[in-house]
This record gives C-alpha cells, sequence and structure tokens, in this order.
C-alpha cells in the first residue's frame, strides 16, 4: 500500500518544535515514528525563521502559503496546527482541496463542519489509562482538575469530562497541571500529575495510527472525531 502523504499546516511549538523529555512531541515527530505508513512532505509556514528550521530539521520542503503546500506537495492528509482564530480559514481552504482524504487538527476544535475524517488531537484519548477509565463500568462522578486558566489547558479536560461522562471542577493553579477522579462512594482516586501523559511523543503517533487506520479501513472509529469536539 502506497505511504500516506502529510503535509503540516503551522511549523511551531506543535507543529515541528517542542520536545518532552527525549520524544518529539510534534506532528512532525508523529510522523518519523511512523515512517512505514506516512511520509512527511511539506510544511506551510510563512514565518521564515521557522521555516528554515523545520526545513533542517526534518528534512522536508517548507512553503510560504497553504495553496502552493497543496498544489506542490500533494497530501492526502494535512495536519492543522495553527491559532485558533486561523484555524477555520485552513479548515475551509482544505474542503476545497480534494486530494486531502484525512486532517489531524490541534485543538481546541473551532466548529469548522467539514466533510472530511477530522481527528482532533484532544491527545489524552490515546493514552491507555485514560483509554481503561473510559471503559470503566463505574463511571467517575467528578474530574476534578487543577491547571492554569487558558482555552488551551482547559479544552482539554472539558473534552475529558464529556468522554468520562462526568461532572468536571476546574480548579485554577499556575503551575503543572493535575487531576484526580471521584467515584460514587470513594475519595479522590486515579490521582495524575504533569498533565496524566507518560510518553506524549507515543501518543501523537497512536492518534495519527489511529487517523490511518480509519482512512486504511482497518479501523472503524476516530477516537475524537470532529462532530464530537
Amino acid at each position: 500500500m502506497p505511504k500516506h502523504r502529510l503535509l503540516i499546516v503551522g511549523a511551531g511549538r506543535i507543529g515541528a518544535a517542542f520536545r518532552w523529555h527525549d520524544s518529539a512531541y510534534t506532528h512532525a515527530g508523529a510522523a518519523r515514528m511512523l515512517h512505514d505508513r506516512v511520509e512527511l512532505v511539506g510544511f506551510v509556514e510563512p514565518n521564515p525563521e521557522r521555516a528554515d528550521e523545520a526545513e533542517r530539521k526534518w528534512n522536508a520542503t517548507a512553503y510560504e502559503s497553504l495553496q502552493e503546500g497543496l498544489t506542490s506537495s500533494q497530501p492526502d492528509i494535512v495536519s492543522v496546527c495553527v491559532q485558533p482564530e486561523d484555524q477555520i480559514a485552513v479548515m475551509a481552504a482544505l474542503e476545497h482541496a480534494d486530494m486531502v482524504r484525512g486532517i489531524w487538527c490541534e485543538k481546541p476544535y473551532m466548529g469548522f463542519p467539514s466533510k472530511k475524517r477530522v481527528q482532533v488531537n484532544y491527545l489524552r484519548r490515546a493514552d491507555a489509562r485514560h483509554q481503561a477509565i473510559a471503559a470503566e463500568s463505574g463511571r467517575a462522578r467528578k474530574l476534578i482538575v487543577y491547571g492554569k486558566d487558558d482555552i488551551h489547558t482547559r479544552c482539554h479536560f472539558e473534552d475529558l469530562r464529556k468522554w468520562w461522562e462526568c461532572e468536571l471542577d476546574y480548579r485554577v493553579f499556575n503551575g503543572p497541571c493535575a487531576y484526580a477522579l471521584v467515584y460514587p462512594h470513594a475519595g479522590e482516586d486515579a490521582f495524575f500529575d504533569n498533565g496524566g501523559l507518560r510518553d506524549p511523543g507515543h501518543c501523537m503517533a497512536r492518534m495519527l495510527g489511529n487517523l490511518l487506520n480509519v482512512l486504511d479501513g482497518y479501523e472503524n472509529k476516530l477516537w475524537s472525531p470532529a462532530d464530537a469536539a
């Protein structure tokens, strides 16, 4: 089977530049981990310094505009790693790109009603411990979170609240986020620190892998589809 062709829109922190310990916690890093199934064919990045750094680090061409990137690289998957205020314009342009079959979009998802397969990167859904909690028969009653008061942190836990079908008690804390579950007739349990992810790089690869599996017909459901975000 031919490799999928991935174009990343945005070569900033989550697209190309961030590291977590020894793991490349980026969309580009996930593509490298799944190199047998996907080829990173380029970035769209108008910032010259970011574009040059991404080209050197990941050995992939950086394009100044989305249209140039789509035309030149002909991707069938696109990662959207732009700021929330720019997300809808990018998604609208991809809706008219016939070669694009799947989209891997960073959170928070701004609600563009795409007809394509859209995986929203609520990364905790790719973590085995979090998946085990979702599958439990005795649901947690409440999710207590200590986290920063910003949309990028809050949206993760609003997603967990919906996924785990529980209440959310969000307590603003200006430090490393941590959270706990409260079960019926019991105290706090399953306490997670530092965001709750042991290996974010691996979770990134699992998230992309789920999208590939759906596109290739190996799985039926996206873990975090746009209509559930």
